[in-house]
């Protein structure tokens, strides 16, 4: 026996366990007949009180429905609704109401507090249980004989009822108490069980504290302590059994922290592949859509000075293709930008109430004779609406929507109308084109996606129209809901607001005028040399003066030569050394006056570039810049509009 348990071990513990449940013999037939008188207790205290508590809602409904009968049918509301008044507070009830004919003629307390007045019973309980109603029919006068002052017979078809409403407060209350109670007989039950339990407690208390320390501790993540073995029996394999326990865990946490370590470098290093990748994205954009339109926007203003100019047959052939191709690039690059903007944030809505036909009259000229040219009919039908929203952006939305059908439509035909709703009025845009599947219905909004170009055309677009137009359509509060069949057509859906007509106001015609531009003196700053050359040559034809560079330091020496201050500033926002065309028009105007019109020009689309330059408050233009374009805006700078 010298490998196994020592005999008086043993015995020790088979002693110890013996006690212990003998101890336990002692304690449960007492805690079982304490439970039993509580809950016998409990339950008849908590009857009497339900039922006194109905009675006592049944009686003030009574005799509230007694008393008030006599002043109910004369008219006396004021005594009654006093007489109501004092019954809570005496009952002390949550709300007590008359009502006649299926509606509440008068209320005292929480109104909020009486039920529907839908087939109530005499007696009920609120959903939540924590309300009674009691309701009693207010008697009738039986006399039908004239009475000059209570009118009875005019009432006798009446139909009243008194309804109360009581807590259940006086129940829980009287819960409450009863629990309190069994708690305090099932603590005089522990505290005679802990008497009966001290002797044995005083040996079994250490070891059994020093398991449960050790338990919380592994609890607490201390996964590294151990309980001390010197117990024997069933503590001591307690004891051993947490012990072997604890270097599982152990082991199990080093495992974990592992693998955790592991799972979160490989997501660390994807989170961060992805950001930089958006990143990058967002960087070449904005870097691509500048570098093109800065060769495009000297194509553009070059183009125009050849247009100028007297050219035979072919040449004025060439520049027409040259000019169309310029066009078709500015396109595409403006679609990028309208992008840029909208996830800027530098987009605002500006609502106003105008007639919806002023829209449909725009869309009418523009795509008719695209319409016509393609062999389809385009129907556009005819709305008194007037409408609340933006109207810039609504007519930016059904343009891209109805250039998509066309573009997507091989026969038969576009329908634009305007339907009215329960909250204003709903546009929807009808095809008969090629449909979209199922599958891509979601998709058809982002950016870049589409469905039938697999070749890039540009005559196509880069699939930018939906994705603008869903995220105007969110500017105006709106979202654009698509239905589709495949080989039959599709329909675009999206909500706009209505509005009262307007009042007519009569219109001036505005004098048409130009503004003389030779001898306008322009400062000109821009860091590319193609560009300046081309500026030049434009605006040596408009005869205005110039006085251009590639920094703004040596446009300001030069206007110092001068000797005079220019009358115009225009500047492209991004300049050699990091500076901005933000910067050079401040230092400009701080060398010749604040009060210089200035504007701004750049083919930047990234977001941070956009609102930059929208909290300077100065004007912008974005290339490649038109050249009729170009000369309104001086144009309207030198008028200082």
């Amino acid at each position: 026996m010298g490998a196994g348990t020592p005999p008086a071990r043993a015995a020790g513990g088979f002693h110890q366990s013996l006690r212990f449940r003998i101890l336990l013999l002692a304690i449960l037939p007492m805690l079982a007949v304490v439970g039993l008188f509580a809950t016998h207790f409990a339950r008849n205290s908590i009857t009497v009180a339900e039922q006194q508590l109905r009675r006592q809602g049944q009686e003030m409904a009574r005799h509230l429905a007694e008393a008030v009968a006599f002043d109910l049918f004369s008219g006396n509301l004021p005594y009654v609704k006093r007489l109501l008044d004092f019954e809570r507070s005496a009952r002390q009830a949550v709300a007590v109401g008359i009502a006649e004919d299926g509606q509440w003629l008068l209320v005292s307390g929480q109104a909020d507090m009486l039920p529907a007045l839908v087939d109530l019973p005499a007696a009920s309980a609120s959903p939540s249980g924590q309300l009674l109603y009691f309701t009693h029919p207010v008697g009738l006068p039986g006399s039908t004989e004239q009475d000059p002052y209570l009118e009875l017979s005019r009432h006798a078809d009446r139909r009243a009822v008194v309804v109360a409403v009581l807590s259940r407060g006086l129940v829980e209350e009287t819960r409450a108490r009863v629990l309190r109670a069994a708690l305090v007989m099932a603590g005089l039950a522990l505290l005679l069980a802990l008497v009966l339990a001290w002797r044995l407690a005083l040996r079994l208390s250490r070891p059994l504290h020093d398991i449960t320390h050790t338990v919380a501790q592994l609890a607490d993540g201390g996964l590294a302590v151990r309980a001390p073995q010197v117990s024997s029996g069933e503590l001591g394999l307690l004891e051993r059994g947490v012990n072997r326990m604890a270097e599982a865990l152990q082991e199990s946490q080093r495992d974990l922290e592992q693998r955790v370590l592991n799972a979160t470098s490989e997501l660390r290093s994807q989170k961060e592949a992805a950001e930089a990748a958006v990143l990058a994205k967002s960087r070449f954009l904005a870097a691509a859509s500048h570098d093109l339109r800065q060769p495009l926007h000297a194509l553009t203003l070059l183009i125009a000075a050849l247009r100028e100019r007297t050219l035979d047959g072919e040449a004025r052939r060439l520049v027409e293709h040259i000019d169309d191709s310029a066009g078709a690039l500015e396109g595409l690059l403006n679609a990028l930008l309208d992008l840029s903007k909208l996830d800027a944030g530098v987009v605002t809505a500006h609502m106003e109430c105008f007639p919806a036909q002023r829209t449909l009259d725009n869309l009418s000229r523009q795509f008719a004779p695209l319409a016509r040219a393609k062999g389809l009919r385009l129907r556009i039908h005819r709305s008194a609406y007037c409408l609340q929203t933006d109207p810039v952006l609504l007519e930016r939305i059904l343009n891209n929507l109805v250039s998509n059908a066309l573009r997507y439509t091989d026969r038969g035909g576009i329908l634009v109308g305007l339907r009215r709703t329960l909250s204003g009025a709903r546009f929807e845009v009808w095809d008969s084109g090629r449909g979209i599947p199922a599958a891509f219905r979601e998709r058809i909004f982002e950016e870049y996606f589409q469905l039938e170009n697999p070749e890039r055309h540009r005559d196509k677009g880069l699939g930018l129209g939906l994705a603008i137009v869903a995220r105007l359509a969110r500017l105006l509060g709106s979202g654009v809901l698509v239905a589709s069949t495949p080989g039959r057509g599709s329909c675009f859906r999206f909500q706009v607001a209505c509005c009262q007509p307007p009042e007519q106001r009569a219109e001036v015609e505005p004098t048409a005028f130009t503004l003389p531009l030779a001898g306008t003196l322009v400062a000109f700053i821009d860091d590319d040399e193609q560009i300046l050359e081309a500026m030049m040559q434009v605006f040596e034809q408009w005869g205005v003066e110039m006085a251009a560079g590639s920094e703004v330091e040596e446009v300001r020496d030069e206007l110092r030569e001068l000797g005079r201050a220019p009358d115009l500033i225009l500047s492209d926002y991004r300049l050699r050394g990091g500076r901005t065309g933000i910067d050079a028009v401040r230092l400009l105007r701080e060398a010749f006056g604040e009060d210089i019109p200035a504007a701004l020009i750049t083919g930047d689309t990234a977001p941070e570039t956009i609102q930059a330059i929208a909290a300077s408050g100065l004007a912008l233009l974005h290339k490649p810049l038109k050249p009729a374009k170009l000369r309104a805006l001086l144009s309207h700078l030198r008028a200082g509009l």
